[in-house]
């Protein structure tokens, strides 16, 4: 067997590389097969591919992907293209009367950036200084393009990348941006969604979606119908009650109104409240804080299981929450039979809860129709009975689109993503993540995800933990492209739809996660919080077709048998696997245990004893 002389050809990603090649290879033995041998490179194990990330959104996703990306990956270069003027996403769009949390904003946060805030559901104006501010203290903001819109993307196997077709909103100028691995982080209300209203464009009034809401944009003294009645519509009515001259709504179906939550955390009554100097002052103990934050969202964890078709905690739930809506509308029964549900059970449809909401359809001042009126007409709108009513404004508090279908072309090899689609009401997704057909791409606001049963930050950082695995995995065992199995895909969306039926979600009712109508199987996550983050805290990359960068050896990425961390430098911990020390140890106590030392007396030789030594 003789020696072949070795030449390394490839550039070396770190020098100190070099001083493991070898000068000679020994021929050895044929592969059994026949097969030349694989290339071995000659760099690091743990030798990152160098990837360029494009980012879609700088609200709460794309803020956590930053953060995550920073702390766990290298060699990554992050473009975020956001179409807005800063960053925020729904918290820098909505300015609409009443906007806030609707749920404790001591929850509503990243877990890794806490705040102290003024009020237990903090406004808006609070939550968007908030997003800022941490923005601002992580310099984020180099990262971030703004006022730049995606308005396509194409993959293409041959080059493994996707090419972003991006506009300038400042100067109109468009170009393409490649990048390996597209995350669309748009979140599940930034698209609003104006319900098609007979009669819409003759009314020569204002109309306007609470997503559009501006600074100049005023009630007062106004005739004003409110459409709609969900989170948007029950926080504008208790605050513009006061301030127009008449208000008119409907329900165009019936629904829950629940009362607030967290009655034992609130005020009196469920009411928000501001947060005192002294308990400022309690929050500002870090175990304190903790420790209020776990008892607050435990308490709503707990009743999650109301969903579940005829459990206890599901009549426990509807038996408070018809209570609580009779006695508000003990004066208007009429009014309360227009909007009691019958036919399905809490949770059915996405959780509203009052904060006033039902005082403010109970006022003087409001009048709900009892049946959906016939049209806008010029004016103002006809009511079922043909009489018109005459106004200034209409709020169209009608959500957002949630079909989840591509909300500009997306392409794969000249094929459009909807081509993957067998039925638009059923989104072929993976893990409320991916979706089928569709390499380097995640999306985490697509259907299928967990925004019924805890907070968006929660959900959010479960997430784009996940997708800084992937890409580190991608980085280091030289991943060119990962895309779902069609097989994952199948069998999630199946799995997910038979797990609904159990819970009241599948009930018969109009719901946004049905395509906002009660003709799709709901596109939420088959189970509760603590299963989701649980699920998400290891991906599971066998389900995902894998294409290695060096498609004849996908154990390329061993590298030279050496690693980066421990054998790239001189000064690294080469004992790593044994662990540290729970202390700095002086190198003299170390010395002294050398055979060599004066206080060894006795010197030990094969099998058998050697003399004492004098």
């Amino acid at each position: 067997m003789g020696q072949e002389q070795y030449i390394n050809a490839d550039p070396l990603a770190h020098p100190a590389a070099a001083a493991f090649i070898p000068r000679y290879l020994h021929q050895g033995l044929p592969d059994p097969s026949g097969r030349p041998d694989v290339r071995i490179r000659d760099d690091f194990y743990g030798t990152r591919r160098k990837l360029r990330v494009g980012v879609l959104g700088a609200g709460i996703s794309g803020l956590n992907f930053l953060h995550y990306a920073e702390q766990h990956l290298r060699d990554v270069e992050i473009v975020v293209y956001e179409r807005n003027e800063d960053v925020g996403g729904v918290w820098l769009t909505s300015k609409y009367p009443g906007v806030r949390c609707d749920i404790p904003s001591i929850v509503y946060q990243f877990s890794w950036r806490t705040n102290v805030w003024s009020e237990m559901y903090a406004p808006a104006a609070e939550n968007l200084a908030y997003l800022q501010t941490v923005a601002k203290e992580n310099d984020y903001y180099r990262y971030i393009k703004f006022k730049h819109e995606i308005s396509k993307a194409a993959w293409s196997d041959e080059d493994a990348m996707w090419a972003l077709s991006v506009k300038d909103l400042t100067t109109g100028d468009s170009f393409e941006d490649m990048v390996h691995l597209f995350l669309e982080f748009n979140g599940p209300v930034s698209n609003p969604r104006l319900t098609p209203i007979a009669g819409i464009n003759d009314f020569k009034g204002e109309v306007v979606h609470p997503a559009y809401w501006s600074d100049k944009t005023s009630v007062d003294n106004k005739r004003v119908a409110l459409i709609g009645y969900g989170c948007s519509g029950v926080q504008i009515g208790p605050n513009i009650v006061d301030r127009v001259t008449k208000l008119y709504t409907w329900f165009r179906n019936k629904t829950y109104i629940l009362p607030p939550p967290n009655q034992a955390f609130s005020a009196k009554g469920g009411a928000n409240f501001k947060y005192s100097d002294e308990q400022k002052a309690l929050l500002a103990d870090p175990d304190v804080y903790l420790t209020y934050r776990k008892a607050v969202d435990d308490a709503f964890y707990r009743r999650y299981s109301y969903i579940i078709n005829g459990s206890d905690m599901s009549k426990i739930v509807k038996d408070n929450t018809v209570k609580y809506m009779r006695e508000k509308l003990a004066h208007k029964p009429d009014l309360l039979e227009t909007i009691l549900p019958e036919g399905f059970d809490i949770g059915c449809r996405r959780q509203t809860f009052a904060y006033g909401y039902m005082e403010a359809i109970s006022d003087p001042k409001t009048t709900v129709f009892s049946k959906p009126p016939q049209r806008l007409t010029e004016k103002g709108i006809l009511d079922a009975d043909g009489v018109e009513h005459e106004l200034d404004m209409v709020i169209a508090a009608t959500g957002y689109d949630q079909s989840h279908l591509p909300r500009f072309p997306k392409l794969v090899n000249g094929k459009s993503a909807t081509d993957f689609w067998s039925n638009p009401m059923s989104p072929p997704s993976y893990m409320a993540m991916c979706l089928k057909g569709m390499p380097n791409y995640f999306n985490p606001s697509s259907a299928y995800g967990p925004l019924p049963q805890g907070n968006y930050y929660q959900s959010s950082e479960a997430f784009t933990k996940y997708i800084v695995k992937a890409i580190s995995k991608m980085q280091i065992d030289r991943i060119v492209s990962i895309t779902p199995k069609d097989k994952a895909v199948d069998h999630f969306v199946r799995h997910a739809n038979a797990f609904l039926k159990r819970t009241t979600v599948t009930g018969p009712c109009v719901a946004w996660y049905k395509g906002n109508e009660n003709t799709a199987p709901p596109a939420i996550w088959p189970g509760a919080r603590s299963q989701f983050l649980r699920i998400m805290e290891t991906p599971r990359f066998e389900d995902f077709d894998i294409v290695y960068e060096d498609e004849e050896d996908m154990f390329a990425y061993f590298g030279n048998g050496w690693t980066l961390e421990e054998d790239a430098e001189e000064d690294t911990d080469k004992t790593w696997y044994m662990g540290k020390p729970g202390r700095e140890v002086d190198p003299d106590v170390i010395a002294r245990l050398k055979g060599t030392d004066g206080s060894v007396k006795h010197i030990v030789q094969g099998m058998s004893g050697m003399p004492r030594l004098p």
